[in-house]
């Protein structure tokens, strides 16, 4: 039998034990209840909500008519994969900054892809090295991808996604971002990073 939620000090308004995961999880009560709505794909409503928070998304990282926000329905592992190899090409090499897990599970699914890499890792409570990343950049011309995790959640590390975003730039290389646990809570312009 579930218990009240005043018999659980960390418990949710539904009763559940609070569980500290990203997602529908933690989702409030009418967060859910305006779930329960079973909308038609083709709706007209549902199609103009669908528009109108993917111009929200875009909005929030100041993406301008210019930008796009692709919806993609998985975990957030899955994203990043769909990421990763959708625009990366096979002949693509991608320098990997690595300071937790999400970098090293980035470098998996490129190894597993068949996706060339250079690696720049650093201890999880650092940021990764501006220097040594333009180092990288200076004598290895293959490069053509750099990928960072914005804020890498296994240490609390919020990466200098702009200040690697330019270096990307001036090197005519593409930065690919994995801000899943960012985006929204911490600012992020698009068109400062050079994403």
């Amino acid at each position: 039998m579930p218990r009240s939620p005043s018999d659980m000090p960390f418990a949710s308004e539904t009763g559940d034990p609070f569980l500290l995961t990203p997602g529908p999880l933690t989702t409030s009560r009418s967060v859910k209840a305006a779930m329960l709505h079973d909308w038609g794909s083709r709706d007209a409503n549902f199609v103009a909500i669908n528009k109108s928070v993917l111009a929200q998304l875009r909005d929030i990282a100041n993406g301008g008519d210019e930008f796009v926000t692709v919806p993609v329905q998985g975990s957030g592992t899955f994203a990043v994969e769909a990421m990763l190899t959708s625009l990366v090409p096979r002949d693509g090499k991608v320098l990997v900054l690595i300071n937790g897990a999400y970098g090293l599970r980035a470098k998996r699914i490129l190894d597993i892809a068949g996706r060339k890499t250079v690696v720049h890792q650093t201890a999880e409570d650092a940021p990764p090295d501006l220097k040594k990343i333009e180092s990288i950049l200076k004598r290895t011309p293959s490069i053509t991808h750099v990928f960072a995790v914005h804020c890498e959640t296994t240490s609390g590390i919020l990466n200098p996604v702009s200040q690697i975003g330019e270096l990307a730039a001036r090197y005519g290389k593409r930065f690919l971002i994995d801000s899943m646990s960012a985006f929204g809570a911490i600012p992020l312009d698009a068109r400062a990073v050079h994403a």
